[in-house]
C-alpha cells in the first residue's frame, strides 16, 4: 500500500486521500483516521439512507415529497424546485437543476413522516452502523453536517460498488441520471445544459470541466463537498477514492484535484481484486 504523498498532490494545508477498490486499500496518504468536516460529502451518505427506506417500504421514490408536483425523486436528485437555501421554489418540479441544501433538509422532514425516529437516528442505524463507519457523525442537517476521517468513507464507497442495503436494482436507479437533460449549476463549475444527477450522487458529465481528471471513465458517481472533501467511485473500474482537508473549497482545488484524482485512479491492486461492477462498459 502507498502511503507517501504523490507527486500530483500539490496542496500545502493538512490533508488525507485514500484510494481502494472492493477488496484492497492502494493508497492511504497523511492520517486518514483524523476528523474533518464531510460538509457535502454527507449528501450522498443520507441519500443511501433514504433509499435504505424506500427499500424498507417506508415509502417510494415517487411517493409526493416537497412542493407540490415534487417527490422524494425529485429531492433527492436537485430538481424539486427549491431554492439552495430556505425559500419557496424557483421553478417547477424536474425543469431546473437547482443544487439545494434546504432540498434535503425538506427531504429529512418528509422521510421523518413515516420513520419512527429522527433522520439522524435512522441513517446512524440503518446505514452507518452497519457498515462500521464508526468515525461518522450526523448531527444536524443531513445536507452538510456529517464529520468523519477519510477511512470511514471505504466501507461506504464499497457499499456503492457492491450493495448490501439496497438492491442492485434500487442501486443503478440512484446511478443514472433522474429527469435526465435539464440545466442546472454546480457550485463552483457553472451552468451547464446538461447536467446530471442521479439520486443524491453527482454524475460525471465527460464534455463538462470536472474534479475527476481524464483517467476516469463516464460511469462516475459521488460528491464534493465546500470543506475541500471529494468522495468519488468509477464504476466501471471498480475503484472509489476520497480527499478530505483542511481548507474550504476554492480554486486551488479547482486546479489541482483532477490530476490528483487521475493518479489516484491509476494505482492498480496488488493482487487485482475483483468485483461484480455495475457498468462495465467506460
Amino acid at each position: 500500500m502507498i502511503t507517501e504523498q504523490l507527486p500530483e498532490d500539490k496542496f500545502a494545508f493538512e490533508h488525507t486521500y485514500v484510494a481502494f477498490d472492493a477488496d484492497n486499500i492502494m493508497l492511504e496518504v497523511g492520517n486518514v483516521e483524523k476528523i474533518y468536516a464531510y460538509k457535502s460529502v454527507t449528501k450522498p451518505i443520507a441519500a443511501w439512507g433514504i433509499l435504505v427506506a424506500i427499500e424498507q417500504g417506508k415509502f417510494e421514490l415517487d411517493t409526493p415529497a416537497g412542493p407540490d408536483g415534487s417527490t422524494f425523486r425529485h429531492l433527492l436528485s436537485h430538481a424539486s424546485g427549491l431554492p439552495p437555501e430556505e425559500g419557496d421554489p424557483i421553478a417547477k418540479p424536474g425543469r431546473r437543476r437547482i443544487y439545494s441544501n434546504y432540498g434535503f433538509d425538506v427531504m429529512a422532514d418528509e422521510a421523518e413522516k413515516y420513520l419512527d425516529v429522527s433522520i439522524q437516528d435512522w441513517i446512524q442505524s440503518e446505514v452507518l452502523d452497519p457498515l462500521g463507519m464508526n468515525s461518522v457523525r450526523i448531527v444536524g442537517t443531513i445536507a452538510h453536517s456529517g464529520t468523519g476521517c477519510a477511512r470511514c468513507l471505504v466501507p461506504f464507497g464499497r457499499e456503492v460498488l457492491k450493495p448490501t442495503l439496497i438492491s442492485r436494482e434500487l442501486a443503478e436507479k440512484a446511478f443514472q441520471s433522474q429527469f435526465a437533460g435539464i440545466p442546472g449549476v454546480t457550485p463552483g463549475y457553472g451552468r451547464s445544459q446538461n447536467n446530471p444527477w442521479g439520486l443524491g450522487f453527482s454524475i460525471r458529465n465527460p464534455l463538462e470541466p470536472h474534479w475527476t481528471g481524464e483517467k476516469f471513465s463516464n460511469h462516475v458517481v459521488g460528491h464534493f463537498g465546500m470543506s475541500g472533501s471529494f468522495f468519488y467511485m468509477d464504476l466501471s473500474k471498480g475503484k472509489g477514492g476520497a480527499f478530505l482537508g483542511t481548507q474550504d473549497f476554492n480554486k486551488e482545488h479547482i486546479q489541482h484535484w483532477p490530476a490528483l484524482a487521475d493518479a489516484m485512479i491509476e494505482i492498480d491492486p496488488k493482487p487485482a481484486g475483483q468485483v461484480d461492477i455495475l457498468f462495465p462498459t467506460a
